[in-house]
């Protein structure tokens, strides 16, 4: 004859059981909790990007030595042209706004330097502002400027790059072509171009050019496209191109090396 366990027997055995499960779906329940943690700081840590490396305070020395090309006041030191006219006034399609050279949007044209240049090195900060139609902020090396009187070569005649995008083209007589046998281009950073960033263009009277770029400014810049034709390598202008109409961009702290000390760009570093 089989014994009926007593109701206290029946009580004792029953919490050891809910006593064992409990701990079971406690075990179970911590080991979710920390893989659920980790999965969230594999995700946060996967989505914050890590802060951009800063210039050294030897590089921003050396920009700070350099001579400005632009007093954040006024276009004292530069031209005005468009294709097929002679230098004129730039005030209703360039002007000076919030201490940056501003475009108005007013038609294709460049403002350029009236000195010019063999090798130098520009740095300078930009940004787009908006366009209708929509085009990249652009400068222009190589070029012709012309002299008085005399009508100017569309963009000068000039070798473009268009910082940040990282598209060029080539305006030099018997070209007007994306010149992409003599452009490579190297990286591609991710840039806001509605955000200030900032360029470094290394230009050599043989006729080789570098391009770094980086943003916020003050960050260390990544090699973004060179150029390379000896044929085009000439003294001229640094200048600032308005593509087309309907395009708002700015520019500001444009500073130069002439004949530089080093031979390679100095914002990668």
């Amino acid at each position: 004859m089989n014994r009926q366990p007593t109701p206290q027997k029946i009580t004792e055995a029953n919490a050891r059981q809910s006593t064992a499960t409990l701990g079971c779906l406690l075990r179970s329940a911590r080991t979710a909790a920390l893989a659920v943690t980790a999965l969230c700081a594999g995700t946060l840590s996967a989505q914050t990007p890590a802060e951009p490396a800063l210039l050294s305070q030897t590089t921003l020395d050396k920009i700070a030595k350099m001579k400005p090309l632009f007093d954040g006041k006024s276009l004292e030191g530069w031209l005005f042209c468009t294709a097929g006219k002679p230098v004129s006034d730039a005030k209703d399609a360039w002007t000076v706004k919030d201490g940056a050279i501003t475009s108005l949007g007013a038609g294709r044209s460049v403002l350029f330097t009236k000195d010019e240049f063999d090798d130098y090195r520009v740095i300078y900060s930009v940004r787009h502002i908006s366009g209708q139609p929509d085009h990249q902020p652009c400068v222009l090396i190589f070029g012709v400027a012309p002299q008085p009187g005399e009508k100017a070569l569309d963009a000068l005649g000039s070798v473009q790059f268009q910082a940040p995008s990282t598209y060029t083209w080539d305006y030099r007589p018997g070209k007007n072509n994306d010149g992409k046998e003599f452009f490579t281009r190297k990286n591609k950073p991710k840039i806001n171009n509605h955000d200030w960033c900032q360029v470094e263009l290394l230009v050599h009277h043989d006729g080789r050019a570098e391009l770094a770029l980086a943003q916020p400014v003050g960050a260390k810049a990544v090699e973004a496209v060179d150029f390379n034709d000896p044929t085009a390598g000439r003294r001229g202008p640094f200048g600032l191109q308005m593509h087309n109409k309907g395009l708002f961009d700015q520019y500001k702290d444009i500073r130069i090396e002439e004949h530089p000390k080093e031979d390679k760009l100095i914002t990668v570093e």
